[in-house]
């Protein structure tokens, strides 16, 4: 019964021994997750520190990307209304040089038909100027043949003023003439009347005018 006791005793002691040991070796496990556990964390805390620090760089980078996105795009907007603008000038510049054409065409088929005007009426002054030559050279032929016809119907008239003032004068002479004749042949006859004469001689012959 002893012995039955001391090696259960003996069992007992055994077993509470490598329970003691086992508890060591669990603690001693427990203690090193422990350590381990409390590295991975600091580890994971600074991992996560300098994540969030990442997180952050990349907010901002990102914030930063956005605001370079809008700014680009308001330079992009600006851009495509200066080309809009631009192409409008280009399409308006196109169409004033069009007009410009246009009116230039417009304007050397003017000058065209001016100049050939110009030419017509360089053609017709000519023509009229030599018709005034002919004209004038006419004129003037005319105007000496009036002067020699003037000059002579101015001969003619003096010539016919002088024939008649001479014929007056004949004229003048003959009356004078007559009346004395006539005076010759009053006394004549009152002489006649006062002496009677064996006979009456001859009257004279009147003189023709």
């Amino acid at each position: 019964m002893s012995a039955q006791d001391n090696d259960g005793g003996a069992r007992s002691d055994s077993a509470a021994a490598s329970t003691s040991a086992l508890k060591w070796v669990v603690i001693a496990i427990l203690a090193l997750v422990a350590i381990y556990g409390w590295q991975q964390k600091t580890s994971a805390e600074g991992e996560l520190t300098a994540l969030k620090g990442e997180v952050a760089s990349l907010r901002k980078a990102v914030d930063d990307a956005a605001e370079v996105r809008k700014s680009s795009q308001d330079e992009i907007d600006r851009l495509k209304a200066a080309v809009s603008d631009a192409q409008r000038q280009v399409d308006e510049g196109k169409a004033d040089v069009s007009t410009a054409m246009s009116k230039v065409s417009e304007l050397d088929n003017k000058a065209t038909a001016l100049t050939k005007e110009n030419d017509d009426l360089k053609a017709k002054l000519a023509s009229a100027q030599e018709d005034m030559k002919a004209k004038l050279a006419a004129a003037n032929d005319d105007t000496n043949k009036a002067k020699a016809s003037l000059d002579a119907a101015n001969k003619a008239k003096s010539d016919a003023e002088a024939a008649a003032n001479a014929l007056r004068e004949e004229i003048d002479t003959l009356k004078s003439q007559v009346s004395q004749l006539q005076k010759d042949l009053q006394d004549a006859k009152s002489a006649a009347a006062q002496t009677p004469a064996p006979a009456a001689p001859a009257a004279p012959a009147t003189p023709t005018p």
